[in-house]
């Protein structure tokens, strides 16, 4: 319901701005992109709620006309890699990151990437003035360490919320296991 709501804000607020979703998996992405397009494809025009297929020139003929972008963290490395040629790239104004827990997972260093140039882009449209300012927006299941992360994004701490696990759907349990070795590789197995 996040993601939605920052994504009326910017179909009212700057009816010209871009959006892009980004989920760590295919499969997140396609339901992302069959529940908005149930949900927003009625009042925008057809072809402006596209999900990417990871083909780069067809990608990039889509992004060019879409207001949501719907798309997995590798895809959009691909697509924002040369940010500086691409206008629809520069265009974003609205990224939005779910499910961003997966960052210690396999697809974290990519979530990296793409979070760390997205706020470079961010910074030098600032800079120079350069159309809307970029606003991100990162959802995520509770975490423990939500305040580094949120600084290392440039989340100020009043921008920051980080939900109790307490208050889940679905009650989270939470349990300790110590290990008696010293070796780090051997503890992440």
């Amino acid at each position: 319901a996040c993601a939605e709501f920052a994504l009326m804000r910017m179909l009212v607020n700057d009816p010209q701005g871009k959006c892009v979703y980004v989920a760590p998996k295919q499969e997140t992405a396609s339901n992302t992109f069959s529940d908005w397009i149930s949900r927003f494809g009625s009042i925008l025009r057809p072809g402006q709620v596209v999900q990417l297929s990871g083909e780069i020139t067809p990608d990039l003929k889509m992004i060019a006309e879409a207001k949501i972008i719907i798309c997995t963290a590798k895809q959009w490395d691909a697509i924002s890699r040369r940010w500086r040629q691409r206008k629809a790239v520069q265009a974003v104004t609205l990224f939005i990151v779910d499910d961003l827990h997966f960052l210690g997972g396999d697809v974290g260093p990519t979530m990296e990437v793409i979070l760390s140039r997205m706020r470079f882009i961010s910074t030098q449209k600032q800079q120079k003035n350069d159309g809307g300012l970029l606003r991100m927006v990162s959802l995520s299941a509770s975490l423990a360490n939500a305040r580094e992360v949120g600084e290392w994004i440039g989340v100020s701490s009043k921008g920051l919320f980080n939900f109790s696990p307490k208050v889940r759907p679905i009650p989270l349990e939470i349990y300790f296991h110590s290990f008696d070795q010293s070796n780090f590789a051997s503890r992440l197995m």
